[in-house]
């Protein structure tokens, strides 16, 4: 997997217009802001989405709202079941304590 690139959201936005504007290759573009071709077309993509997504009247960072519930709802669940596992340790442990040695 290859290194976050370390170039400023404003900076990206600036390569993305340059490059559908057509203005130079997009190799060019890339090395001016040092980074991949690649990487140039991703955050070309990743902008169109943005748009359309903007268009379409989702709030900006819906997504990652959902995400963010998502991960909660896991984690809340993976502490409910230690939660239980405890629990049962713990009537293991207090029925073992009660017999009679």
């Amino acid at each position: 997997m290859g290194k976050r690139s370390t170039v400023e959201p404003a900076k990206r936005a600036e390569a993305v217009l340059s490059l559908l504007r057509k203005e130079e290759p997009a190799v060019r573009i890339a090395r001016r802001y040092g980074v991949s071709e690649p990487t140039l077309y991703r955050w070309r993509d990743e902008f169109l989405e943005g748009g359309q997504a903007a268009l379409a009247g989702k709030k900006k960072g819906e997504a990652a709202e959902r995400q963010r519930i998502r991960d909660l709802e896991r984690e809340v669940e993976r502490r409910d079941q230690v939660i239980g596992e405890l629990t049962i340790a713990n009537r293991i442990l207090k029925k073992l304590e009660a017999r009679p040695s």
